[in-house]
């Protein structure tokens, strides 16, 4: 018996099931294949918040700096220490920690997700290490 003739078989119920089991399998691959694909965002840029530039911190502008979504270095990119992870985006927020430029699931780290709008996660890092922010914006703690 072939598969066709087991297929006329199924129930209109068992077909459309199977219809979208294999129709999310193949948006999963698709995700995991395009993933890989494309390159993650590998930014450092910060932004300076402190506007009226007064020098009230006695010239040590690291409380001032903001770190955007991107991929950093600690050491090079953003100096080792301890962070405040804020979510910025409604969508949710990632912070990962990695041994190494490849991101891969091997070199994590820790990580740490928030779900909320306004959720804050603290970090430490160190030199050498990866750090990778997504949906927040990280301030020195």
């Amino acid at each position: 018996m072939s598969f066709l003739d087991d297929w006329k078989e199924w129930s209109s119920a068992k077909k459309a099931v199977s219809i979208i089991a294999v129709c999310c399998i193949g948006l999963l691959v698709i995700g995991v294949i395009g993933g890989m694909v494309s390159p993650d965002k590998n930014t450092s840029t910060t932004t300076n918040t402190n506007e009226n530039n007064n020098n009230s911190n006695n010239g040590n502008t690291d409380s001032a700096q903001v770190y955007k979504e991107g991929t950093y270095k600690v050491g090079s990119d953003i100096p080792a220490g301890e962070y405040k992870f804020t979510q910025t985006s409604s969508f949710g927020g990632y912070v990962e920690r990695s041994s190494d430029s490849s991101m891969e699931f091997d070199s994590i780290i820790s990580n740490e997700a928030t779900s909320e709008e306004g959720s804050t996660v603290y970090v430490t890092v160190l030199e050498g290490e990866y750090l990778k922010i997504q949906g927040g914006e990280l301030t020195p703690a």
